[in-house]
């Protein structure tokens, strides 16, 4: 679902202040093409000083242009502010993060930076193994069709997720999503969630995501493939005929920006539009 107006204009109002070190993270970029509305936009940043910094420039901008700044907490490494303006509200988080990543910040027109979506991806893969969260069944549904498949998501998750192996998120993921019509209901979306069809399909999602997982060699475990310079689900039989990418501090491409830019395009369907 495209942002809500509110939404759409923090972001552009916010986008110069964002840089590869703080950064939109989270569901808002993910859902911007989807059906899905982010009740939050989640600015993520890799060193401590930088939260507080930021959200306070962030607030004087925002107070600028008649956003009205509520704020809930202010701790170290996480701030949380409800703004409005005219009977439009969201939430904004600045929150401290680890700066492990796939691949570097990548700056976008109206998010000023943003995580790479592999990286969202596998955050997102992380957070349903991690909490109760419908909404997070309705993000790796979108992730499995729009992204890469979760079988290759928990495979790279694994890398971030220290103490779990693939099998283990995969499991863990099972273990949560145990939810009713009635939780989805509370999942803001146009056209409403279909809650049988979101666990019919995140069945078939993990059953295919287990059994790639346990075909895959564990030397081999917190890797993504590529091929012809596309992030891909490989083949278990042929995985010589792949590329290989691990992760690093602050993220880095396979060969050059510019192969990581048309990563990025890939995924982006469409320019956000104000709703």
């Amino acid at each position: 679902m495209p942002l809500i107006k509110l939404q759409s204009d923090v972001l552009r109002l916010l986008a110069a202040h964002r840089d590869p070190e703080s950064y939109v993270a989270g569901s808002a970029w993910l859902t911007r093409t989807g059906t899905r509305f982010s009740a939050d936009i989640d600015i993520f940043h890799d060193r401590e000083e930088g939260v507080a910094r930021a959200g306070a420039a962030d607030a004087a901008v925002l107070e600028a242009a008649g956003v009205t700044v509520d704020w809930r907490r202010r701790e170290p490494t996480f701030y949380q502010a409800l703004v409005s303006r005219g009977g439009e509200r969201t939430r904004l988080e600045w929150v401290l993060d680890s700066d492990f990543r796939f691949f570097p910040t990548q700056r976008d027109e109206v998010f000023g930076y943003v995580l790479h979506p592999v990286d969202l991806a596998t955050n997102k893969a992380m957070a349903a193994a991690g909490r109760r969260e419908p909404r997070d069944i309705v993000d790796l549904i979108a992730i499995h069709r729009d992204i890469l498949p979760l079988g290759a998501t928990i495979w790279a998750a694994a890398e971030k997720a220290l103490g779990f192996t693939p099998e283990g998120l995969i499991n863990e993921i099972r273990r949560l999503a145990r939810y009713t019509a009635a939780d989805f209901d509370r999942v803001a979306s146009d056209p409403p969630v279909d809650p049988a069809a979101v666990m019919r399909d995140l069945k078939v999602a993990l059953d295919d995501a287990e059994d790639f997982v346990l075909r895959m060699p564990t030397d081999k475990i917190g890797l993504l493939f590529l091929e012809d310079g596309k992030i891909v689900q490989p083949d278990p039989v042929r995985l010589a005929d792949y590329a290989t990418h691990a992760g690093a501090r602050r993220g880095h491409w396979p060969s050059s920006p510019e192969i990581g830019s048309a990563m990025l395009e890939r995924y982006r369907s469409e320019t956000p539009k104000e709703g």
